[in-house]
């Protein structure tokens, strides 16, 4: 498993920018349904099923790891951030044809995790804590 915290990787990506595309058996693909992979920069390329560390509502859990079901997956919070400005049925119906008939963003704390992923805040109560580990440690590979 990769050390790269998949969560700081997507903010890190989008606050910078930079492009973000998706891979099926290593070659990219224009679809996110179809992808196994999202690529968050040229040496960054994570599952798009990945647990990230977004605890779902009524999670005291702190572990992905241990509840991966228990947490938002990178493509569910990808998702809420490529969808921000699009109406809730219209961001909803997205989310299902993405495979996330379950296991997507709500339209009510999809505002306050778009925030957190473009910087406009710096915490978010529903992250799950680093386990001690450094951000910086993590975004290293």
């Amino acid at each position: 498993m990769s050390s790269t915290d998949s969560l700081l990787a997507l903010r890190h990506t989008i606050k910078s920018n930079a492009r973000i595309s998706y891979t099926k058996d290593e070659k990219e693909t224009q679809s996110l349904a179809e992808a196994t992979h999202l690529v968050l920069s040229s040496s960054t390329s994570l599952p798009k099923s990945s647990p990230t560390r977004l605890r779902k509502p009524n999670v005291t859990f702190t572990d992905p790891s241990s509840n991966p079901q228990d947490f938002f997956t990178l493509d569910a919070v990808y998702l809420a951030w490529l969808l921000r400005d699009a109406p809730g049925a219209e961001y909803m119906k997205q989310a299902r044809e993405n495979g996330l008939a379950v296991g997507f963003v709500s339209v009510t704390e999809r505002k306050s995790v778009v925030d957190w992923l473009e910087g406009k805040v710096s915490d978010l109560e529903r992250i799950a804590p680093l386990n001690g580990m450094s951000p910086l440690d993590l975004m290293e590979d």
